[in-house]
């Protein structure tokens, strides 16, 4: 009996890869699903990378007799393909393990989509994009989106088109438009074939887990890509725009074009520029054959996808679009007896964190503790708990990473496992012996709950410190503290702190990891505020009781009483006003009566620190100092 065919076909075309490409090979070798098949096409290669591969079961290897380019390359690989789904991966582009997993989940919950597109971390600094997918303005002209800025995630979100250095596409969708226009060669034959895809009614999502690190082009300013890149980026125009913003739109993109060539004979490559033009138009008959073809089947103008902001593309910006139906997307199940993994993340913990895992163990299936390079003797205290909880996983990093990639290492495993609610702890943070049950109790409560994607607890304090009130909005214009106490239950809460937080699993798939980027400080206010972005609600329950310690305490005097002000070290002052700079930035358009009573705590914070606080001037240089690192980026 035949084997079942693969549900994906990885697409690789090789050229003079080095070792990059057994590094790539190696990243699918360690993906948490097998049934793909990798078709990789070698362009005539001399370097002798290709022989140096192992020869991995999965693996077909197709020889060019020459350099076919990337576009007729993946195109012959394509016409070997056996799998419902095409993903085409460059060979310096390094999979995450459940990159591939997050793609084919995506298209599955969008049937509507062609294509998905994959985050790009740079290899060389993951704390930077290589991209997050590829706008596209209507003077033709695209970009990958937000590359070289900060790596901060986006929920399951619409984007015009995924860069092809890793993306997948819907196999139907990529044949019935005839695939990539080889005489591309290479450069924009992704861009060129999502505006086809576009112009026939089909989307393209962009999706948070399926990420890769990409090493890309080092010479963008050679010759080889000059030309291509110039030259392409006319066809593209040519082939794919409506009439009627091709004829507004071409003084524009004719401006930028010859723009470029004189910006190119001041810097070099300017030659480069100018002849590439000339092919370009020395081709105008058959590229207007091709646009005559491409319109017969059009069926859209694609023009409400493309980016019309000229400062997000002076800024290479990200445009990435929250989908309205998100929620709706996702099967919701209420299971009777639900899989909850606890995700506990320790630094140099006090005593305090037994009864954390004691209270987390009684009411969750599994618990993962991420410790964040604590002592020796720590670690070993550590070992010997997990050593006698056969439901204890611990993960020792041997260097502080951070909360929030320390969380995401335990989110993944969380999904790996197949948890249906995710409870987040800090280590320092009790839950009530029965937090998790009235957690749920509540959520099942609820009208609508099927688009609410975290629960609140109750958050108490030995200090009183902690006032029990969840802030909350409706439309992102108005602000209410709602009270937390017994029997209350506060609806669209803006945020909530992560410790003691439950999250539906299948909404984190869609919502994305923590900004590992922040490193601590403001990270759950972006996490609750992405995802109310993406559509879902932020619930707080009475009921549900975790006693928390928030920073340090520092006792003072205020107008003659003696009163305990909550207080963070300088290092921690620059990350928070560095942090909340970021979030300001990001979501001022959407929950601004927040921003506004953020910036008048970021200012208490400030009179605070110069007044009443020891080390005054180390504490006002860092949050000054942290104000300017966020908007800087």
């Amino acid at each position: 009996m035949p084997a079942a065919p693969p549900v994906a076909s990885i697409l690789i075309v090789a050229y003079q890869s080095g070792p990059d490409l057994g590094r790539c090979l190696e990243a699918l070798d360690r993906q948490t699903r097998w049934d793909f098949e990798v078709i990789l096409v070698d362009n005539a290669s001399t370097d002798g990378a290709v022989e140096a591969i192992p020869r991995y079961d999965w693996l077909t290897l197709v020889r060019s007799p020459e350099n076919v380019g990337f576009a007729a390359g993946n195109n012959l690989a394509a016409r070997s393909a056996r799998g419902s789904y095409l993903v085409t991966l460059n060979p310096d582009a390094f999979a995450e393990p459940g990159w591939l997993d997050a793609l084919i989940a995506a298209a599955e919950r969008h049937p509507d989509a062609a294509s998905i597109a994959s985050v790009q971390l740079s290899d060389g600094d993951p704390d930077r994009l290589d991209g997050m997918g590829d706008p596209y303005a209507p003077w033709g002209a695209a970009w990958r989106g937000g590359k070289g800025g900060l790596a901060v995630p986006v929920a399951e979100s619409e984007v015009f088109g995924p860069c092809a250095a890793a993306a997948l596409y819907r196999r139907e969708a990529f044949e019935a438009v005839g695939g990539f226009c080889e005489r591309f060669f290479c450069y924009y034959e992704d861009v060129d074939l999502a505006l086809r895809l576009r112009r026939v009614g089909w989307r393209s999502v962009i999706t948070p887990w399926a990420v890769v690190r990409h090493v890309g082009s080092g010479s963008t300013s050679s010759a080889f890509v000059l030309r291509h890149a110039t030259r392409n980026r006319v066809w593209t125009y040519l082939r794919g725009m409506p009439a009627l913003a091709g004829l507004v739109f071409s003084p524009v993109m004719a401006a930028l074009a010859l723009a470029g060539v004189l910006a190119g004979l001041l810097r070099g490559g300017g030659g480069a520029r100018a002849s590439a033009l000339l092919e370009a138009l020395r081709s105008l008959p058959e590229t207007m054959r091709e646009r005559s073809a491409i319109a017969q089947t059009a069926e859209v103008s694609a023009l409400g996808s493309m980016t019309w902001s000229p400062l997000r593309f002076l800024r290479r910006g990200i445009d990435a679009r929250p989908i309205a139906d998100l929620p709706d997307r996702l099967s919701t199940r209420d299971a009777d007896n639900p899989s909850i993994v606890a995700v506990i993340v320790s630094h140099e913990p006090d005593a305090r964190l037994d009864a954390v895992l004691d209270a987390a163990l009684a009411q969750c299936g599994r618990v993962v503790l991420v410790d964040n390079a604590s002592s020796d003797d720590v670690r070993h205290r550590l070992r010997d708990r997990a050593a006698a909880a056969s439901t204890l996983t611990l993960i020792e990093n041997a260097e502080n990473l951070g909360l929030a990639a320390a969380q995401n290492q335990g989110l993944e495993l969380a999904r790996v496992a197949g948890a249906d609610w995710i409870l987040l702890l800090d280590d320092d943070s009790v839950p009530a012996p029965d937090m998790v049950v009235r957690l749920l109790d509540g959520w099942r409560s609820l009208a609508g709950r099927d688009r609410v994607g975290l629960l609140s607890p109750r958050l108490s304090d030995a200090e009183g410190t902690l006032k029990p009130y969840l802030l909350s909005s409706g439309t992102g214009w108005d602000l209410r503290r709602g009270r937390m106490v017994p029997g209350a239950v506060v609806r669209d809460g803006v945020f909530a702190i992560a410790s003691g937080s439950l999250l539906r699993r299948d909404v984190l798939d869609v919502v994305g990891p923590m900004a590992g980027s922040f490193f601590i400080d403001y990270v759950d206010i972006e996490f609750s505020l992405r995802l109310r972005r993406a559509g879902f609600e932020i619930v707080g329950i009475g009921d549900a009781v975790l006693t928390h310690r928030l920073g340090e305490f520092h006792e003072t005097e205020v107008l003659g009483r003696r009163v305990a002000l909550n207080t963070h070290s300088a290092w921690r002052r620059r990350l928070i006003h560095r942090n909340r700079v970021r979030v300001w930035r990001r979501f001022a358009a959407e929950v601004p009566a927040w921003v506004g009573w953020d910036v008048t705590a970021a200012l208490y914070d400030v009179w605070k620190a110069a007044v009443y606080e020891t080390d005054r001037g180390a504490k006002l240089r860092a949050i000054f100092g942290g104000f300017l690192a966020g908007w800087r980026g």
